[in-house]
Protein backbone atom coordinates (compact mmCIF):
# COMPACT_ATOMS: atom_id res chain seq x y z
CA UNK A 1 0.00 0.00 0.00
CA UNK A 2 1.40 3.36 -1.10
CA UNK A 3 0.48 6.32 1.09
CA UNK A 4 0.22 9.33 -1.22
CA UNK A 5 0.07 12.98 -0.21
CA UNK A 6 -3.30 13.09 -1.99
CA UNK A 7 -4.73 10.43 0.32
CA UNK A 8 -3.35 12.17 3.42
CA UNK A 9 -4.72 15.56 2.34
CA UNK A 10 -8.21 14.26 1.59
CA UNK A 11 -8.20 12.28 4.83
CA UNK A 12 -7.61 15.45 6.85
CA UNK A 13 -10.17 17.43 4.85
CA UNK A 14 -12.84 14.72 5.09
CA UNK A 15 -12.41 14.46 8.86
CA UNK A 16 -12.48 18.24 9.22
CA UNK A 17 -15.58 18.66 7.09
CA UNK A 18 -17.36 15.80 8.85
CA UNK A 19 -16.57 17.28 12.27
CA UNK A 20 -17.83 20.65 11.07
CA UNK A 21 -20.99 19.12 9.67
CA UNK A 22 -21.78 17.21 12.87
CA UNK A 23 -21.06 20.28 14.98
CA UNK A 24 -22.62 22.90 12.78
CA UNK A 25 -26.34 22.35 13.25
CA UNK A 26 -26.11 22.67 17.01
CA UNK A 27 -23.70 25.61 16.79
CA UNK A 28 -25.85 27.46 14.23
CA UNK A 29 -28.85 27.31 16.54
CA UNK A 30 -26.75 28.31 19.53
CA UNK A 31 -24.93 31.33 18.10
CA UNK A 32 -27.66 32.60 15.82
CA UNK A 33 -26.99 34.10 12.44
CA UNK A 34 -28.74 34.82 9.21
CA UNK A 35 -32.19 33.25 9.32
CA UNK A 36 -31.08 30.87 12.06
CA UNK A 37 -33.38 27.92 12.42
CA UNK A 38 -33.78 24.20 12.33
CA UNK A 39 -34.16 23.81 8.55
CA UNK A 40 -31.10 25.84 7.59
CA UNK A 41 -29.03 24.18 10.30
CA UNK A 42 -29.88 20.72 8.96
CA UNK A 43 -29.30 21.73 5.33
CA UNK A 44 -25.91 23.31 5.97
CA UNK A 45 -24.85 20.38 8.14
CA UNK A 46 -25.87 17.98 5.38
CA UNK A 47 -23.92 20.00 2.83
CA UNK A 48 -20.72 19.81 4.88
CA UNK A 49 -21.19 16.05 5.35
CA UNK A 50 -21.84 15.60 1.62
CA UNK A 51 -18.53 17.26 0.71
CA UNK A 52 -16.86 15.15 3.39
CA UNK A 53 -18.22 12.06 1.60
CA UNK A 54 -16.63 13.25 -1.65
CA UNK A 55 -13.30 13.61 0.08
CA UNK A 56 -13.58 10.26 1.87
CA UNK A 57 -14.00 8.51 -1.48
CA UNK A 58 -10.88 10.18 -2.89
CA UNK A 59 -8.95 9.56 0.34
CA UNK A 60 -9.77 5.84 0.32
CA UNK A 61 -9.03 5.60 -3.38
CA UNK A 62 -5.70 7.33 -2.92
CA UNK A 63 -4.87 5.12 0.04
CA UNK A 64 -5.85 1.64 -1.17
CA UNK A 65 -5.76 1.92 -4.99
CA UNK A 66 -2.99 4.43 -5.65
CA UNK A 67 -1.14 2.03 -7.96
CA UNK A 68 -4.26 0.79 -9.80
CA UNK A 69 -5.13 3.22 -12.59
CA UNK A 70 -8.39 1.50 -13.51
CA UNK A 71 -9.61 1.54 -9.92
CA UNK A 72 -8.70 5.22 -9.58
CA UNK A 73 -10.55 5.94 -12.83
CA UNK A 74 -13.68 4.26 -11.46
CA UNK A 75 -13.37 6.10 -8.14
CA UNK A 76 -12.88 9.43 -9.93
CA UNK A 77 -15.95 8.84 -12.10
CA UNK A 78 -18.08 7.97 -9.08
CA UNK A 79 -16.79 10.98 -7.19
CA UNK A 80 -17.66 13.36 -10.02
CA UNK A 81 -21.23 12.08 -10.06
CA UNK A 82 -21.45 12.77 -6.32
CA UNK A 83 -19.87 16.17 -7.00
CA UNK A 84 -22.70 16.93 -9.40
CA UNK A 85 -25.27 16.36 -6.65
CA UNK A 86 -23.22 18.27 -4.07
CA UNK A 87 -22.73 21.26 -6.39
CA UNK A 88 -26.47 21.34 -7.08
CA UNK A 89 -27.18 21.20 -3.34
CA UNK A 90 -24.66 23.98 -2.69
CA UNK A 91 -26.22 26.26 -5.34
CA UNK A 92 -29.66 25.45 -3.95
CA UNK A 93 -28.51 26.49 -0.47
CA UNK A 94 -27.09 29.77 -1.78
CA UNK A 95 -30.37 30.74 -3.41
CA UNK A 96 -32.41 29.46 -0.45
CA UNK A 97 -30.48 31.58 2.04
CA UNK A 98 -29.35 34.61 0.03
CA UNK A 99 -32.25 34.99 -2.41
CA UNK A 100 -35.30 33.56 -0.62
CA UNK A 101 -37.73 35.06 -3.16
CA UNK A 102 -36.04 33.33 -6.11
CA UNK A 103 -36.99 29.66 -6.71
CA UNK A 104 -33.74 27.69 -6.26
CA UNK A 105 -34.82 24.52 -8.06
CA UNK A 106 -34.24 25.58 -11.70
CA UNK A 107 -30.66 26.73 -11.04
CA UNK A 108 -29.94 23.68 -8.86
CA UNK A 109 -31.31 21.36 -11.55
CA UNK A 110 -29.19 23.07 -14.21
CA UNK A 111 -26.12 22.70 -12.00
CA UNK A 112 -26.81 18.99 -11.51
CA UNK A 113 -27.22 18.44 -15.26
CA UNK A 114 -23.92 20.24 -15.85
CA UNK A 115 -22.29 17.98 -13.25
CA UNK A 116 -23.72 14.90 -14.95
CA UNK A 117 -22.30 16.17 -18.25
CA UNK A 118 -18.85 16.56 -16.66
CA UNK A 119 -19.15 13.06 -15.17
CA UNK A 120 -20.04 11.57 -18.57
CA UNK A 121 -17.08 13.35 -20.15
CA UNK A 122 -14.77 11.98 -17.46
CA UNK A 123 -16.08 8.48 -18.14
CA UNK A 124 -15.72 8.85 -21.91
CA UNK A 125 -12.22 10.34 -21.72
CA UNK A 126 -11.15 7.39 -19.53
CA UNK A 127 -8.14 9.05 -17.84
CA UNK A 128 -5.35 6.89 -16.43
CA UNK A 129 -4.37 8.40 -13.04
CA UNK A 130 -0.87 7.78 -11.76
CA UNK A 131 1.47 8.66 -8.90
CA UNK A 132 3.80 11.49 -9.83
CA UNK A 133 7.38 12.13 -8.70
CA UNK A 134 6.19 14.03 -5.60
CA UNK A 135 4.04 11.10 -4.43
CA UNK A 136 0.77 12.84 -5.35
CA UNK A 137 -1.93 11.37 -7.58
CA UNK A 138 -2.15 12.97 -11.01
CA UNK A 139 -5.72 12.36 -12.20
CA UNK A 140 -4.51 12.89 -15.77
CA UNK A 141 -7.60 14.66 -17.12
CA UNK A 142 -7.37 16.45 -20.49
CA UNK A 143 -6.81 20.19 -20.10
CA UNK A 144 -10.20 21.10 -21.61
CA UNK A 145 -11.91 18.76 -19.14
CA UNK A 146 -9.88 20.25 -16.28
CA UNK A 147 -11.59 23.58 -16.95
CA UNK A 148 -15.08 22.05 -16.80
CA UNK A 149 -14.15 20.22 -13.60
CA UNK A 150 -12.83 23.52 -12.23
CA UNK A 151 -16.17 25.21 -12.90
CA UNK A 152 -17.98 22.38 -11.13
CA UNK A 153 -15.76 22.84 -8.07
CA UNK A 154 -16.42 26.59 -8.08
CA UNK A 155 -20.15 25.89 -8.09
CA UNK A 156 -19.62 23.83 -4.93
CA UNK A 157 -17.26 26.10 -2.99
CA UNK A 158 -18.37 29.53 -4.19
CA UNK A 159 -21.79 29.42 -2.47
CA UNK A 160 -20.06 28.72 0.87
CA UNK A 161 -18.06 31.90 0.51
CA UNK A 162 -21.12 33.94 -0.49
CA UNK A 163 -23.30 32.57 2.33
CA UNK A 164 -20.82 33.03 5.14
CA UNK A 165 -19.30 36.33 4.06
CA UNK A 166 -22.82 37.80 3.99
CA UNK A 167 -23.62 36.19 7.33
CA UNK A 168 -20.43 37.72 8.74
CA UNK A 169 -21.72 41.22 7.98
CA UNK A 170 -25.27 40.49 9.18
CA UNK A 171 -24.57 38.44 12.31
CA UNK A 172 -25.37 40.14 15.60
CA UNK A 173 -23.01 38.21 17.90
CA UNK A 174 -19.23 37.95 17.95
CA UNK A 175 -19.41 34.15 17.97
CA UNK A 176 -21.54 34.13 14.81
CA UNK A 177 -19.18 36.57 13.12
CA UNK A 178 -16.11 34.51 14.09
CA UNK A 179 -17.56 31.25 12.77
CA UNK A 180 -18.77 32.90 9.57
CA UNK A 181 -15.39 34.54 8.99
CA UNK A 182 -13.47 31.29 9.53
CA UNK A 183 -15.64 29.38 7.05
CA UNK A 184 -15.61 32.24 4.52
CA UNK A 185 -11.80 32.37 4.66
CA UNK A 186 -11.53 28.59 4.30
CA UNK A 187 -13.92 28.72 1.35
CA UNK A 188 -11.79 31.42 -0.28
CA UNK A 189 -8.64 29.35 0.28
CA UNK A 190 -10.52 26.40 -1.21
CA UNK A 191 -11.27 28.47 -4.33
CA UNK A 192 -7.60 29.40 -4.58
CA UNK A 193 -6.66 25.75 -4.10
CA UNK A 194 -8.82 24.38 -6.92
CA UNK A 195 -7.59 27.27 -9.07
CA UNK A 196 -4.03 26.04 -8.49
CA UNK A 197 -4.99 22.47 -9.42
CA UNK A 198 -7.14 23.09 -12.49
CA UNK A 199 -5.72 26.27 -14.06
CA UNK A 200 -2.23 27.31 -15.27
CA UNK A 201 -1.56 29.47 -12.18
CA UNK A 202 1.24 26.98 -11.52
CA UNK A 203 2.63 25.69 -14.79
CA UNK A 204 4.19 22.43 -13.61
CA UNK A 205 1.58 19.66 -13.01
CA UNK A 206 3.69 18.07 -10.28
CA UNK A 207 3.86 21.34 -8.33
CA UNK A 208 0.13 21.94 -8.85
CA UNK A 209 -0.71 18.58 -7.30
CA UNK A 210 1.78 19.15 -4.48
CA UNK A 211 0.50 22.62 -3.59
CA UNK A 212 -3.09 21.38 -3.80
CA UNK A 213 -2.42 18.51 -1.39
CA UNK A 214 -0.66 20.78 1.12
CA UNK A 215 -3.41 23.41 1.11
CA UNK A 216 -6.13 20.77 1.29
CA UNK A 217 -4.48 19.22 4.32
CA UNK A 218 -4.13 22.62 5.98
CA UNK A 219 -7.81 23.39 5.36
CA UNK A 220 -8.75 20.07 6.97
CA UNK A 221 -6.53 20.73 9.97
CA UNK A 222 -8.07 24.17 10.51
CA UNK A 223 -11.56 22.66 10.41
CA UNK A 224 -10.49 20.08 12.99
CA UNK A 225 -8.92 22.73 15.24
CA UNK A 226 -11.85 25.16 15.12
CA UNK A 227 -14.72 22.69 15.19
CA UNK A 228 -13.35 19.87 17.34
CA UNK A 229 -10.25 20.72 19.37
CA UNK A 230 -11.23 24.23 20.51
CA UNK A 231 -14.81 23.22 21.48
CA UNK A 232 -13.46 20.11 23.22
CA UNK A 233 -10.94 22.16 25.22
CA UNK A 234 -13.60 24.71 26.16
CA UNK A 235 -15.97 21.95 27.23
CA UNK A 236 -13.26 20.28 29.30
CA UNK A 237 -12.35 23.61 30.90
CA UNK A 238 -15.99 24.29 31.82
CA UNK A 239 -16.39 20.84 33.34
CA UNK A 240 -13.15 21.28 35.24
CA UNK A 241 -14.30 24.68 36.54
CA UNK A 242 -17.72 23.30 37.52
CA UNK A 243 -16.07 20.41 39.33
CA UNK A 244 -13.80 22.82 41.17
CA UNK A 245 -16.74 24.96 42.19
CA UNK A 246 -18.67 21.94 43.45
CA UNK A 247 -15.70 20.95 45.57
CA UNK A 248 -15.66 24.30 47.37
Amino acid sequence: MVITSTAVAFSFSSIGLAVCGLWFYKAFQKIGGQRAGKTIGILLSTLFLSIALEHVILALGGLFFATNSEALYSILSMDYFISAAVAAFSVYMAFYILFPKVPPWPVAAGTFLFGVLVTSLVINSHPQPFIDAKNSINWNLPQWLDMLAYLLQLLTIGPFFAIFIKNFFHATTRAAKNISLVIAILAFVGIVNVSILFTPLVKTPILRARFFAILMGVIGLIFIIFFFLIPAIKSWHRKDSDGGNLGK
